[in-house]
């Protein structure tokens, strides 16, 4: 099975924030950006050259911690509601979101439910799923619009493994999501302290030998944060994701959702089950 797995809460922003910008107030252009960008990566012609079997979306709850970010209109959360639908008539995705836990946990837990001899795309533009490469799961970044190559996400961070990027961030904080990390210490450190990590190892090796170098009166600061960078991975209830069911193509013209008539036609083609 080879299954692409969405960062509903990253592409829906970025979707929302840039046709904010071209039409203020027009719902229906931040579904059609997002359903663009899934048929783009469903299209038998695209860049990644992946037939998918399965299709997943993980959520936010409108009752998600927050991040100290602006709070979003009514219609963000309306216009949300109106796209999954559109999602599950055109490909019969799955949807899931959980009260008690954040989108980017039910990502890692559907990844870490994957069978050995599954391959996962996770689709988003958040660093911090960027941990997940390795073993059966690459990453495809909407910011550089491709799937981002180990080498690349060590390097970028300055670890030794994609898994130990929660360590880096809990180092060197984030803004983005608010966490302080350990205060005076910032990118340069990380690289420092990561020089003293062999490249074999494993996340709690690499653990180990950067706890031994962070003094006592530092390391609550650095355990609070690494808290909030790890992923969970055991994220109660979440399903498998679906297999891909596409809608008939009169239904999804029927939505009169612009420019992608003729590109969902070559998705519904490539697709659609034959007798």
């Amino acid at each position: 099975m080879t299954d692409l797995v969405v960062d509903g809460n990253s592409l829906f922003a970025r979707s929302w924030f840039a046709a904010e910008k071209q039409t203020p107030d027009e719902p229906a252009e931040v579904v059609k950006l997002v359903v663009r960008t899934i048929l783009k990566l469903l299209h038998p012609g695209s860049d990644l050259r992946v037939h998918f079997n399965r299709t997943f979306f993980a959520w936010d709850s409108e009752q998600a911690k927050s991040k100290n970010r602006k709070p979003k209109p009514p219609e963000y959360h309306a216009t949300r509601l109106v796209l999954k639908e559109v999602l599950s008539l055109m490909l019969g995705t799955v949807h899931h979101e959980h009260p008690d836990h954040e989108g980017d946990d039910i990502v890692a837990t559907v990844v870490y439910q994957s069978k050995s001899d599954d391959t996962v795309y996770v689709v988003s533009g958040d660093k911090d799923l960027q941990q997940l490469q390795g073993r059966n799961c690459q990453i495809y970044c909407l910011n550089a619009k491709a799937v981002l190559n180990p080498a690349y996400i060590v390097s970028r961070f300055h670890v030794k493994r994609p898994n130990q990027i929660a360590i880096a961030l809990a180092i060197k904080g984030d803004a983005v999501d608010n966490i302080s990390g350990i205060r005076g210490w910032g990118e340069a450190k990380v690289k420092k302290l990561f020089e003293q990590v062999p490249k074999t190892a494993k996340f709690d090796e690499a653990l180990r030998i950067i706890e031994e170098n962070i003094p006592e009166h530092l390391k609550h600061d650095f355990y609070s944060s690494l808290e909030r960078t790890l992923l969970g991975k055991t994220v109660p209830d979440v399903p498998s994701p679906a297999p891909i069911v596409v809608g008939d193509p009169e239904q999804v013209a029927s939505l009169e959702i612009p420019d992608i008539g003729f590109l969902y036609q070559q998705v519904y083609d490539a697709y659609r089950v034959r007798d």
